[in-house]
């Protein structure tokens, strides 16, 4: 019986499977975000997530919506950003004050967040590590801030699965250090 055969360098070759946060074509990305919605996530690694956040954060800018992305790993911790309004841009690592069911952050994991630049959470505002920016030099400042606080401090690895969701949500109050910023958050503290 005869059969066809294609030469060995003429089979295809199987892509590397890659995830991309953003949309493919760099014009549409940096113009709109695809939202996942908040119930729904994306999986993908995080040697992705963090290849991919330059576009994700730029997107997040130039949208015009106030979006919400967060990145949660497998150990229930998580990283979180949004535009609260033009120009003021928000980052956030879990913190022990926010943890939910999450591994609690180690003494010298908050030394080490401290010491990349994070502030500290407080009880009233702000839960959550965070940093705030107000321009592209701050935008910058903080994905090297995130690759580090994912990476050194979660102890995250490239291949770990991290789920991001993105969603639209309402800005807050006009004044951004006197707004509530807890509708993003994965875990709320519980009233007592």
């Amino acid at each position: 019986m005869f059969q066809w055969a294609l030469p060995r360098r003429h089979l295809p070759v199987p892509a590397k499977p890659c995830v991309r946060v953003t949309p493919t074509r760099h014009a549409s990305c940096m113009a709109t975000i695809q939202l996942t919605g908040d119930h729904a996530e994306m999986m993908t690694t995080v040697d992705s997530f963090i290849g991919n956040l330059p576009e994700l954060l730029g997107a997040l800018l130039t949208d015009g919506r106030c979006i919400a992305a967060i990145a949660e790993f497998s150990d229930h911790r998580y990283v979180q950003f949004w535009l609260d309004k033009p120009s003021y841009f928000v980052a956030e690592v879990i913190s022990n004050l926010n943890i939910g069911e999450s591994q609690a952050l180690t003494q010298t994991e908050e030394n080490a967040l401290r010491a990349i630049g994070w502030n500290e959470p407080s009880v009233d505002e702000r839960p959550n590590w965070f940093r705030i920016g107000t321009s592209i030099t701050d935008l910058f400042g903080i994905i090297g801030m995130t690759k580090q606080a994912v990476c050194e401090v979660l102890g995250e690895l490239p291949g770990n699965s991290v789920s991001i969701r993105t969603f639209d949500m309402p800005r807050t109050a006009e004044d951004p250090e006197e707004s509530s910023v807890a509708s993003p958050r994965v875990h709320e503290l519980e009233a007592s």
